[in-house]
């Protein structure tokens, strides 16, 4: 049954690639891009949340979880690919996954950002004029 799952998963990657990439390796490349790409929009957001973060506690706080976020997408990826274990396929799906959750995390700490600023916004008093 997992592998019939993702196979279905694997399938629906192929779909996500454009028409140009026809072999395996060349899909195999255009996913490892995508992820490259994904990756570079991950850490610009994370910096400008690190810039926004009031002192170097918090700051130390969101490293401590950036690094264990990156050891489990890592660690995610490589056994989500697993199931292709040996196969041609098995980079398609090892950065397919990879893309998928660090666009997930990019959502996450924008979530995160807009929810400090705006709790600093209301914490802030009001000056008189």
């Amino acid at each position: 049954m997992r592998i019939s799952i993702l196979t279905v998963l694997g399938c629906s990657l192929l779909l996500c690639l454009s028409a140009s990439a026809q072999s395996q390796q060349e899909m195999n490349a255009e996913a490892r891009k995508d992820f490259k790409t994904a990756d570079a929009q991950l850490n610009a957001v994370y910096k400008k949340v690190v810039g926004s973060l009031p002192d170097e506690k918090a700051v130390e706080l969101l490293r401590k979880s950036q690094r264990a976020w990156l050891t489990f997408r890592d660690a995610e990826a490589a056994s989500y690919a697993d199931a292709m274990r040996g196969g041609s396929a098995a980079p398609l799906l090892f950065y397919g996954q990879q893309t998928q959750l660090t666009r997930s995390r990019i959502k996450q700490l924008r979530e995160y950002l807009e929810l400090y600023l705006s709790l600093i916004h209301i914490s802030e008093p009001t000056r008189p004029y």
